[in-house]
């Protein structure tokens, strides 16, 4: 782990997050690089452990002592029993548990350069149901996450309209993933009208803005939504966009041994920053930190007040 000193610390606030997402078993090879179709490769360090963007963001809030709930659906199957187990050991509180159907799994793919590739088979976390939602209050959350690996198909239809149950000045902080370009661009519309602070990658951005210009899309993307629009960049760092201006965070660089998780950490250590009541800018600084920790370490499980 590098020397530098973080930004981040444990918070003592009041305000509380609600993490609304998936929880999935995430199975962990090193390939060379991604084969051709119809060539082999051979892979290498197998490790299995308990993913999910909606269960990484919460061991993150945890670690910085903020409030929150998890929100993330968990099935009767094999891999539900192993991600409720490492749910309770990790000292989570849980809401929705013991559905009928199994949670999903993910082959994670981590190259050479440290880069990684998700192929995912999906369980119940992407089927979400209106009545999951009635031993919940949206009224009593400041932030919401929500996660866009659960925003398609029918499952965005019962996001949407349970959304909309929010109190007014709760800010929904939306990770739209890798799988944006498959959303529904009417759902999409809806789900940014509604107080969202878009926290994305650059692929992502130029996605959605539909823009080859990070800082143009940046600032088309906040006038859209009239909330704080954060762009993360890898080593160079995150840029923001909020009232009509952009400005970069510099990021660090460290050893680099895979990205899993990444944007994950950085996400739940701006949400923490801002349940602290920090500026955006510092928020963007939290996360380039946490995340600078995480993407030296073996996927997504990593202590930030460790080295």
């Amino acid at each position: 782990m590098t020397g530098h000193k973080s930004s981040f610390y444990k918070i003592n606030s009041r305000k509380k997050a609600l993490v609304l997402g998936s929880a999935v078993i995430d199975v962990i090879v090193t390939i060379p690089a991604l084969p051709k179709t119809g060539n082999d490769v051979f892979a290498g360090a197998q490790e299995v452990i308990v993913g999910g963007c909606a269960y990484n963001v919460g061991n993150i809030l945890k670690q910085l002592n903020a409030s929150y709930d998890l929100l993330i659906p968990i099935g009767n199957g094999p891999n539900a029993a192993h991600i409720k187990k490492q749910i309770a050991l990790d000292g989570h509180d849980q809401m929705l548990s013991e559905f009928k159907g199994d949670n999903g799994w993910c082959l994670c793919m981590v190259e050479g350069n440290g880069e990684r590739t998700f192929m995912t088979v999906p369980g119940i976390e992407n089927d979400w149901q209106e009545d999951w939602f009635e031993q919940v209050n949206l009224r009593e959350y400041d932030y919401i996450y929500l996660s866009g690996y659960s925003f398609e198909g029918e499952s965005a239809k019962v996001l949407l309209n349970q959304l909309k149950n929010k109190r007014e000045g709760t800010d929904i902080i939306f990770d739209p993933s890798p799988r944006v370009s498959e959303m529904n661009k009417a759902h999409l519309n809806e789900l940014l009208e509604l107080g969202t602070i878009l926290h994305c990658n650059r692929d992502e951005l130029l996605a959605l803005s539909e823009q080859d210009d990070v800082e143009t899309g940046a600032k088309i993307m906040n006038r859209k939504t009239n909330k704080p629009v954060v762009v993360t960049l890898g080593s160079e760092g995150t840029l923001f966009a909020d009232n009509g201006t952009s400005k970069l965070c510099k990021g660090r660089n460290v050893p680099l041994v895979d990205t899993i998780g990444a944007g994950d950490t950085h996400t739940a250590a701006f949400i923490a920053a801002l349940l602290d009541e920090q500026s955006i800018e510092t928020a963007c600084i939290w996360g380039n930190d946490a995340a600078a920790k995480v993407v030296q370490v073996q996927g997504a499980s990593v202590e930030l007040f460790k080295g």
